[in-house]
């Protein structure tokens, strides 16, 4: 095999990670399929909203995992609209969408001196459109009159629209140069309860791991390098994370025990 073909069995980490993320998307449509036709007879439908805070792990300031309401509430909350399918008591997929501001600064309490030092701080918003699986610790029937809760977790994958930001040189707040978009993949825990006969309420802490590293403007596109600053960690990617409450409605088909 000659050099040339061997090159062009290298993908890069973008190639590969676009490549892997179609596999899991499609896995997880398949699945959903699956339960469709199999519990047919056990569907059972929520549609509500999802409000909370928000908080970045990335170059620039504070690098606390959860905090979505400790330092500029104004700055970093979340909203949004969630779906979600029962298939039975243990699993559900659900469909979301959030819109979300984010933002940090290096002056903000609990920064390391070196990042507070250079000053940087950001601002940039999220609008995020997302699928995932939901797995339920205890089972959890939605046709019971009686109090249900258990704990659960989720994952999926997300597609979401940000700002590309950068910094001017010798410019402390970061600024939008263009439109751009990516993916994240999102792992949630949470805990719900079913309090009222067609009503959840339910809590949970997403964390989402994207795959750009310029959320809050460190690493700006190449044709933007030569009047930019280039700074932060390049070992990982930049992270958002979502804290809050949803309130959902039951609707559907309910369970029918049919005589033979």
């Amino acid at each position: 095999m000659g050099r040339r073909q061997k090159e062009c069995l290298i993908l890069s980490e973008t190639e590969f990670i676009y490549i892997c993320i179609t596999i899991m998307t499609r896995k997880i449509i398949l699945l959903i399929f699956f339960f469709n036709t199999v519990h047919i007879f056990s569907q059972d439908n929520e549609i509500g909203i999802f409000a909370g805070g928000s908080n970045y792990i990335g170059d620039v300031g504070p690098t606390t995992y959860i905090s979505p309401f400790s330092y500029n509430a104004s700055t970093n909350y979340v909203g949004g609209i969630i779906f979600r399918k029962n298939f039975n008591e243990r699993i559900s997929a659900r469909a979301k969408f959030n819109y979300s501001k984010i933002g940090s600064s290096d002056n903000w309490p609990q920064t390391a001196d070196y990042r507070q030092q250079r000053g940087k701080y950001f601002k940039n918003k999220i609008i995020e459109f997302g699928l995932g699986i939901d797995f339920n610790f205890f089972e959890f029937d939605v046709f019971e009159s009686s109090l249900q809760m258990t704990p659960y977790i989720s994952t999926g994958i997300s597609y979401f629209l940000y700002d590309a930001l950068r910094y001017q040189q010798t410019e402390s707040k970061a600024i939008k140069y263009a439109d751009a978009y990516n993916l994240s993949l999102p792992i949630t825990l949470g805990y719900k309860i079913k309090p009222l006969k067609d009503f959840i309420i339910a809590f949970e802490i997403t964390a989402n791991h994207s795959y750009t590293d310029n959320l809050d403007g460190s690493k700006p596109s190449e044709k933007q390098l030569s009047s930019s600053d280039y700074f932060g960690s390049t070992l990982s990617k930049d992270w958002y994370v979502f804290s809050g409450i949803s309130i959902t409605y039951l609707f559907g088909k309910k369970k029918c025990y049919c005589p033979n």
